[in-house]
């Protein structure tokens, strides 16, 4: 009954930032926790590694919508099969990034701090990964988390310290667009040589 009423007395614009942050607060939930599950197993497989690494992606990111937003105004000047080459080419390169980053998560403990709406459709779920040994300092994290009409929350974008990820990755990929008098496929093939060379 009381909730009933409360609902009845809030408004409905507090209402919706309120189930958008519960869905926010529970895409970031399930994500840790399935990379703490998976940590708690892992044997220092590769191919393991990378088959995780790449289904947690796929569930808990929106791919699609961050390859758009990397390449800035190139994405409208992008053809069809620039376009999808170039989401091949950044989720490989996603996946591989944290393949070979993997053991840094080991020993890590996220601590939620706060969850705000960011506009109609995103809320920023902040808190902190601190090492279990105490050997490392915490780490402030937020993450921007689309809330679509109809379809599932996903993490947009990471901000480690206040720096977001995908701004500096935008910055770096616009910076070899203009350098090559604003070839879209002269940022395919740097990432494609940056992969090869790992």
């Amino acid at each position: 009954l009381m909730i009933m009423v409360i609902m009845a007395v809030m408004p409905p614009s507090v209402a919706r930032a309120d189930s958008r942050i519960d869905a926010a607060n529970a895409v970031i939930t399930a994500m840790v926790r399935d990379m703490v599950s998976y940590l708690a197993t892992d044997a220092g497989n590769a191919s393991a590694r990378r088959t995780t690494v790449t289904r947690m992606l796929d569930t808990y990111f929106d791919l699609p919508t961050i390859a758009r937003f990397s390449v800035g105004p190139y994405w409208r000047a992008a053809s069809t099969e620039e376009r999808h080459i170039y989401n091949d080419t950044l989720r490989l390169a996603m996946i591989g990034t944290v393949v070979n980053n993997f053991d840094q998560l080991k020993g890590l403990t996220f601590t939620p701090t706060d969850s705000s709406p960011k506009g109609d459709n995103m809320v920023l779920v902040r808190g902190h990964f601190s090492d279990k040994s105490g050997q490392r300092s915490p780490v402030m994290v937020g993450w921007r988390v689309i809330i679509p009409v109809d379809g599932p929350a996903k993490v947009l974008d990471v901000e480690i310290e206040n720096i977001s990820m995908l701004v500096t990755q935008q910055q770096e990929n616009l910076a070899i667009i203009r350098q090559n008098k604003g070839r879209f496929g002269a940022l395919i093939e740097a990432m494609k040589a940056k992969q090869t060379t790992k």
